[in-house]
């Protein structure tokens, strides 16, 4: 199997709310980013890809399998929501039991394998405290433990980082490369921050309104920013002869000089014939320059781009 997810022209809507419009994507092995706003259809992706709602038109195919009315399937898909439901009375150790007996776990391997995924998620030492003192990280590393805890082949994580801070967001995101280098699982992660998912894969899907934007590898999706306007900052001395010279060039869209005509910003709608250009016309024009940086070089402005934000 090539692919763990095949969606093709699929529409899901609640009455007149439209969750996702005519929405394909094929979802390789490894780990994959789900990426957009808060209510661009992500949740409802997840929840057509475990069967919880069925398509309104489309064909959609999750491990060779329809996921709607196939129970069989939720044995190799393990998914962790964006909401936060533990019951706050409960130990670490007592929900993932729990979790263990919905799956019909025998007794004795719940307990092995209950053991195992408070290893891999870093929560042993926690895991007999009551969950309504767990910190939002731990919350998060729990809820990851109850998804994996049948070892399925397909993770599904929605929104696994929200509300953690940079130091937990960071431990969140290599236990999730780990998932799949280490013990072998797919995964399919989404997230509102590209720049997140970037540190994780190279594999994205940008979805808005419903519509995938594009998919594919974050290089691939970067060549589609050449006909857009391209954002530097350049700082130096010179800065006005270097403006007039660039002006005359045919990628040059505007340049907007700084007060103390030490630095400007040069929009262009060619970047790479901008850096190619740009060793030449210092010479040229007998400017130094301290400081060179493109404002549109991450995913997070690829994103703007391409939904025309």
């Amino acid at each position: 199997m090539t692919n763990v997810v095949e969606a093709r022209n699929i529409s899901k809507w609640y009455k007149e709310v439209i969750g996702l419009n005519n929405f394909s994507i094929e979802v390789p092995t490894g780990i994959t980013g789900i990426v957009g706003p808060n209510g661009a259809g992500k949740s409802t992706f997840f929840k057509l890809l475990t069967g919880n709602i069925k398509t309104s038109v489309g064909e959609l195919s999750v491990l060779g399998q329809k996921p709607w009315r196939n129970p069989s399937l939720l044995a190799h898909l393990g998914f962790c929501p964006d909401y936060d439901f533990l019951p706050p009375e409960l130990d670490g150790r007592e929900y993932l039991r729990f979790v263990g007996g919905l799956h019909g776990m025998e007794p004795g391997q719940m307990t092995t394998r209950v053991d195992e995924v408070l290893q891999i998620v870093n929560m042993a030492k926690d895991a007999d405290r009551a969950m309504g003192g767990y910190s939002k990280g731990m919350r998060q590393r729990i809820k990851i433990a109850g998804s994996l805890l049948h070892n399925p082949q397909l993770l599904l994580l929605d929104e696994p980082l929200t509300g953690t801070d940079p130091v937990i967001r960071k431990e969140i995101i290599d236990l999730i490369k780990d998932l799949h280098k280490v013990h072998g699982h797919d995964i399919i992660v989404s997230s509102h921050v590209l720049h997140e998912i970037e540190r994780m894969t190279h594999q994205v899907a940008l979805i808005y309104k419903g519509r995938a934007v594009a998919t594919g590898e974050i290089s691939e999706i970067r060549q589609l920013m050449s006909d857009h306007p391209h954002n530097i900052v350049l700082e130096g001395k010179g800065m006005v002869e270097l403006a007039k010279v660039l002006l005359t060039k045919p990628y040059t869209t505007s340049i907007e000089l700084r007060p103390d005509r030490t630095g400007m910003f040069v929009k262009v709608d060619r970047p790479e014939d901008f850096f190619n250009a740009i060793p030449e016309l210092v010479i040229e024009t007998g400017c130094e320059l301290d400081r060179m940086e493109s404002l549109d070089d991450d995913l997070e402005s690829v994103f703007r781009y391409l939904v025309r934000w």
